[in-house]
């Protein structure tokens, strides 16, 4: 009687979960929190360009989603997943350190500082890779199966809603501690934006290590990821070593060396796999939206003025977490439905329907680049462009016969002589000054030479050259614009004779929350060089001239004229091939759909894998799925290593490859 009243008393809820779902929000803080302002770290405080940024970004996730596979055989069969969560948390913990380190390490070099940051993404990557697919197994262990499957299910969703509200939090907290606080003499505090994910970090181990006395703790087993690898490659060497012919399948090469149980279940496997063929190339575009899209949103406006709030570029990586809770309650709901009305209704159509969003989704991310690089820098062939800057406080006629020109610069203004003939190198120009001009004699005109090469963009600029002398001075030398291909601006400064290098001239941002500002002696003289979007005052020896905030916007070419004009100092600012300042919320259409994508693959992966396969390499299957997040990872590397010259080629080069691989997607639309 006492044994049938135990068999039937209820089992209660293992308190152990507490401490797992606890230490997971926290990982899972620590995790997003510091990779949502890794791509600005790595740009503006260690000065990688954008493309070597994406690069070690991408490295970074790449390592983070390989590390799950040896960590699951770490777990399964040497150490167990309590001491592999415990030791590898450690490792994890140490990274964070080791970059936070990085970016308080001032005293050291730019060199070091990266040396040291490199390392600390490594230790990450390896660390929270590791226990990947440890911790979720792991609190599964805690429950008496099949008596507590349905505890088991709630488990499972605490389990994920700690890892969105951790993402949640820290993809929107770590960007206003990078932006809004100040720290060690800087306009940003990535110390304080690292740091706080840091002692999250040794904060889930102490949570963890607190209910170790409760756990249940499983002895490793015979790894089953390991076995079918194993036997994966032992038919295959077989194959290609024997002499003798298989009868059946290649796998059946295995035979005597593992059970016809493990070689079925293989075989089983690679069937699933075999769908698994296109999803590096979805996780490829996925995965940047912690990189290129965050480098699109540092181009566009993210004020929103009835708030008194600026969205941070990394911030709108909140919409994954935040967006992606929504959609997972609202799909079962309504959308699936919607789905199954169309005939949607098999796994395999859902993951097609998912890369079509995707595709979708950059389709929108290359329209919004086109839209911000703004108006093209090409010109025609057989043609020029020249510049002339006028440097005085009065209208000056202009003539060339050799130009076919007659026309006059207003005061202090530019002209733009847009795609002029070129009959030869030197051409004649001829100046004549308005009447009474200051500091001018009267009638004043002389001739000068200019020079129009083909397809180049030539600039001068008309001033004193001394007290005596009036010139017309070629500015840098001949270019062939080009937009930065990641959207940034380009400034050059000109000013006249009556300023020296003692001058101190800056640009200095109005952003109270930025301390960004340009030395005049940075740009005097020389061509174009890279600046950033903002609004800057203009600073003479520690005082704001009482002239407008200059906005500086994206993929436009800015040149500043300072002179003196008697008493006064006049400043004009030129703006030529303009892009557009727009606000970054039209990010919006592109994360939506992304994260459609994403909630669509993430749970029709689940269930396609284990629905189809074997209960026994389960988690072989899981590994695999890790792998292809890894796998697309690697493909944004090559293609960043690449490095196509333009930038919106990228987007759309990227975007015709997910075209290619939804083609095979389709082909399981039809066929399964």
């Amino acid at each position: 009687m006492d044994l049938i009243s135990d068999q039937n008393e209820k089992l209660k809820y293992p308190k152990s979960i507490w401490f797992i779902v606890l230490n997971e929000l926290c990982e899972r803080f620590t995790y997003y929190g510091m990779r949502t302002v890794l791509v600005l770290y790595l740009t503006t405080v260690l000065k990688f360009n954008g493309e070597d940024s994406t690069i070690i970004y991408h490295s970074f996730v790449f390592l983070a989603y390989f590390m799950p596979l040896p960590g699951a055989i770490l777990a399964d069969s040497y150490w167990g997943k309590f001491k592999t969560i415990t030791c590898l948390s450690a490792v994890y913990a140490l990274g964070n350190i080791v970059l936070t380190g990085s970016s308080m390490a001032d005293m050291f070099s730019i060199d070091i500082q990266r040396i040291f940051a490199l390392l600390g993404l490594f230790f990450i990557s390896t660390g929270t890779g590791g226990i990947k697919p440890c911790v979720f197994t792991f609190g599964g262990d805690q429950f008496r199966l099949p008596q507590q499957e349905k505890q088991l299910l709630h488990y499972a969703t605490k389990f994920t809603i700690a890892i969105n509200v951790g993402a949640l939090m820290s993809t929107f907290l770590t960007p206003e501690l990078r932006q809004s606080v100040h720290c060690f003499g800087k306009d940003t505090c990535f110390p304080l934006a690292f740091g706080v994910p840091a002692v999250l970090m040794l904060t889930a181990i102490a949570i963890f290590l607190s209910g170790k006395n409760m756990y249940v703790k499983k002895k490793p087993e015979q790894n089953v990821i390991a076995r079918t690898f194993g036997c994966i490659f032992y038919a295959l060497r077989t194959k290609i070593t024997s002499r003798v012919p298989c009868q059946n399948h290649w796998l059946e090469n295995a035979k005597g060396v593992y059970t016809e149980t493990e070689i079925s279940d293989t075989k089983t496997a690679l069937e699933v796999i075999r769908v698994f063929v296109a999803f590096p190339v979805f996780w490829s575009l996925y995965e940047q939206q912690g990189s290129r899209w965050t480098l699109q949103a540092t181009l566009m406006n993210g004020r929103v003025d009835f708030l008194d709030w600026t969205i941070k570029p990394d911030q709108m990586q909140t919409l994954v977490p935040l967006f992606g809770l929504t959609f997972l309650v609202l799909f079962d709901v309504a959308f699936y439905p919607l789905l199954a009305m169309v005939g949607i209704r098999k796994p395999l159509q859902k993951l097609t329907f998912g890369g079509v969003m995707a595709v979708v989704a950059f389709i929108f991310a290359a329209l919004l680049q086109f839209k911000i690089f703004g108006n093209t820098t090409e010109i025609p062939p057989g043609q020029g462009r020249l510049n002339i800057y006028n440097g005085f406080d009065c209208k000056v006629y202009i003539r060339s016969r050799t130009l076919d020109l007659q026309d006059h610069i207003n005061s202090l203004e530019m002209i733009n002589i847009t795609h002029a003939v070129v009959s030869r190198n030197d051409l004649f120009i001829t100046f004549e000054f308005e009447p009474e001009c200051p500091f001018v004699p009267d009638k004043y005109e002389f001739d000068a030479t200019v020079t129009v090469i083909e397809g180049k963009e030539n600039s001068y600029y008309l001033a004193h050259s001394n007290i005596n002398t009036i010139a017309l001075n070629q500015v840098g030398i001949p270019e062939n614009l080009v937009k930065d291909k990641f959207g940034n601006p380009n400034l050059r400064i000109l000013i006249d004779y009556t300023f020296n290098f003692d001058d101190n001239i800056t640009l200095t941002s109005v952003d109270q929350n930025s301390f960004t500002s340009y030395p005049i002696s940075l740009f005097r003289g020389m061509n174009f060089n890279a600046a950033k979007v903002g609004k800057y005052n203009l600073v003479h020896n520690g005082k704001p001239l009482s002239i407008p905030p200059m906005d500086i916007i994206p993929a436009t070419f800015y040149t500043l004229t300072i002179q003196r004009n008697g008493d006064k100092m006049d400043v004009r600012l030129f703006a030529e091939h303009e892009g557009n300042h727009i606000h970054i919320l039209w990010q919006l259409p592109q994360y939506l759909c992304m994260i459609t994508a994403d909630v669509i693959f993430v749970v029709t992966t689940l269930e396609f894998s284990f629905t189809e396969a074997p209960i026994n390499i389960k988690s072989f299957i899981s590994a695999i799925s890790l792998l292809t997040t890894a796998l697309g990872n690697l493909v944004v590397i090559i293609i960043s290593t690449i490095s196509i010259k333009n930038q919106v080629s990228t987007v759309l080069f990227k975007k015709c490859i997910h075209l290619l691989s939804t083609l095979q997607s389709f082909l399981f639309f039809f066929f399964c």
